[in-house]
């Protein structure tokens, strides 16, 4: 666990906004090895049919997760609201409102799916697929963060309801003069991880 906690970062991209680096992990085997180990053990006893995730924040460990359980696997991606073959839902972007889309066709009536990202941060994403999934008959029994953003409270004030599950939490410390330009920043983070990934699914899986 430590090692994965030293591997992150938080830097500012080139349009200025901060958030988590996962590329450390990702060029390291191993610990990309041990990150998906912990992910699917979240859901190895998991009844589902799909796994979905949503570009904005992140589908690296979604989409290793779906090979590795042998499950389909859907993206919603950023499209323009009159793209045809589509389920379209708008969310609210940083700037402006944004139409997340997923296939037509892609999730059937009675389909129970997870909805798995990289970082779960504000939320607004993950809430938009979700109401896609529900316009078609979906139920979502999981949701997941590889990192989740703490400052957010997502699962207060975005995800109320919905069972959530993360691996590593994190309250970033902003310090605008410790910035340098992407990929070499580094942000002072400070990891609240319990001490057991197992003793952690009691205490964090469910927000009430």
């Amino acid at each position: 666990m430590a090692a994965l906690e030293e591997a992150i970062k938080a830097v500012k991209n080139c349009c200025g906004v901060t958030s988590i680096d996962i590329s450390p992990i990702l060029a390291d085997p191993g610990l990309f090895a041990q990150a998906l180990d912990d992910i699917y053990q979240m859901y190895e006893r998991e009844v589902f049919d799909i796994i979905v995730t949503t570009k904005l924040s992140g589908c690296i460990f979604a989409s290793a997760l779906a090979q590795r359980m042998k499950k389909g696997f859907i993206m919603a991606n950023c499209v323009s609201s009159e793209t045809e073959g589509c389920i379209c839902q708008q969310i609210e972007g940083r700037k402006s409102k944004l139409t997340l889309g997923i296939p037509e066709g892609a999730i059937q009536k009675g389909m129970k799916a997870i909805v798995v990202v990289d970082e779960l941060s504000h939320g607004r994403d993950v809430k938009g697929t979700i109401e896609m999934l529900e316009s078609q008959g979906a139920t979502v029994v999981k949701i997941s963060g590889f990192v989740e953003d703490s400052n957010y409270n997502a699962r207060k004030n975005v995800l109320r309801g919905y069972p959530i599950e993360s691996r590593l939490f994190t309250e970033a410390i902003f310090n605008e003069t410790n910035f340098l330009p992407c990929p070499t920043a580094r942000l002072s983070v400070l990891f609240h991880l319990r001490v057991a990934f197992k003793e952690s699914v009691s205490s964090v899986s469910i927000y009430s």
